[in-house]
């Protein structure tokens, strides 16, 4: 079970609260100020914090403030019977998971609540480690690569072979994580790769498009599963998660040395032509060409893939989509060759 802190200035409302925590087995630490609150979960770290929003020598939101920074994978919900609509829209965008509103008039509810933050948090702590070991074992490869560099010959063949080890171990990782986005890595790549082709690129550019094809979503590993594979609309929070993977695969890939602009172009892919992508807003030059050919291949890939939320698009029509926004979320350069690309497979007789 878990360890709970519950703020509350009100002691009829913690004495309730914590009695039928205890009752559900749960470890209950109390406090009568925001202030007292946070010396307790300095001291003990527990594991979710329940909080009142206007409490005397510190509200709820000093709170939240305080945990988004200390410790932000961490739940806090806030229960309040005072609190207006704008407060409650505040004290979410700050970092509280959840609001629920006093009295609490369905404890069975509330316990429902209370364990579906746990477990969110669960995932996401399983998830950041995930992470960090991928991380620690891919400074280790950057380690060995450099000794073979340094002792052997034949550095550049070794190095290739290395590096090429390290991108199949992201890949199996990304497979466990989702097979469904290692798959459609793969389209991505065959198609980056075609189109690329036909705008006249050199091997070497062509293959390190095809490494950022297969790498592209990487940065997903850190994304929970039940985001990844959620059949209805994702919030405002999950969509933020879902968008950092590109951050992330860049913070994976940035210090393997590949030959060519591989982190980079998996950073940019969800930039548009017209600036309204992102993460940062770039637009028509200022993004790479090997990022702009991604995001072409990327959103028709995708289209033609069955997603929890939607079936695939027929190939024709997830053409058309790709052909329509030429301009504004794609480079038209890009669009040509793309056109060109799938004429030509469907005259060979490929469905995709």
């Amino acid at each position: 079970m878990a360890k709970v802190l519950c703020i509350d200035d009100e002691p009829l409302m913690r004495l309730v609260t914590c009695d039928y925590l205890k009752d559900m087995g749960h470890e209950v630490l109390e406090a009568a100020s925001s202030a007292e609150g946070i010396a307790l979960f300095q001291k003990h770290h527990p594991d979710i914090v329940l909080s009142d929003l206007r409490m005397p020598g510190g509200d709820g939101f000093l709170v939240v403030e305080h945990m988004a920074e200390e410790a932000p994978d961490t739940p806090v919900v806030i229960i309040s019977g005072t609190g207006t609509v704008a407060e409650a829209v505040k004290i979410l965008r700050l970092g509280a998971w959840d609001y629920l509103t006093k009295p609490l008039t369905s404890m069975p509810l509330f316990a429902q609540t209370l364990e579906r933050m746990l477990d969110k948090a669960r995932a996401l702590k399983a998830t950041t480690q995930h992470l960090r070991g991928l991380e620690l074992r891919n400074q280790e490869l950057e380690r060995k690569l450099l000794g073979c560099a340094c002792n052997h010959r034949g550095m550049k063949s070794r190095l290739a072979a290395a590096i090429k080890a390290g991108i199949n171990s992201l890949h199996i990782a990304l497979h466990e994580q989702d097979p469904s986005t290692a798959g459609h890595n793969e389209g991505v790549a065959r198609l980056s790769v075609d189109i690329g082709s036909s705008m006249g690129l050199g091997e070497q550019r062509l293959e390190a498009l095809k490494l950022a094809g297969l790498l592209h979503d990487i940065g997903k590993i850190a994304v929970p599963k039940d985001i990844l594979n959620k059949r209805g609309p994702l919030s405002a929070k999950e969509l933020k998660i879902v968008r950092s993977h590109v951050a992330c695969g860049y913070r994976i890939l940035r210090n393997i040395p590949f030959e060519g602009p591989v982190a980079e172009a998996v950073l940019q892919h969800h930039e548009r032509f017209d600036g309204s992508g992102y993460p940062n807003g770039l637009a028509s030059g200022g993004i790479l060409l090997e990022a702009r050919i991604l995001a072409v291949a990327d959103v028709y890939d995708a289209l033609c893939s069955d997603r929890p939320y939607r079936p695939g698009l027929c190939p024709s029509d997830a053409t058309g989509y790709i052909l329509g926004r030429a301009g504004t979320h794609f480079c038209p350069l890009c669009v040509t060759a793309f056109e060109q690309v799938i004429s030509k497979r469907h005259m060979e007789g490929e469905t995709q």
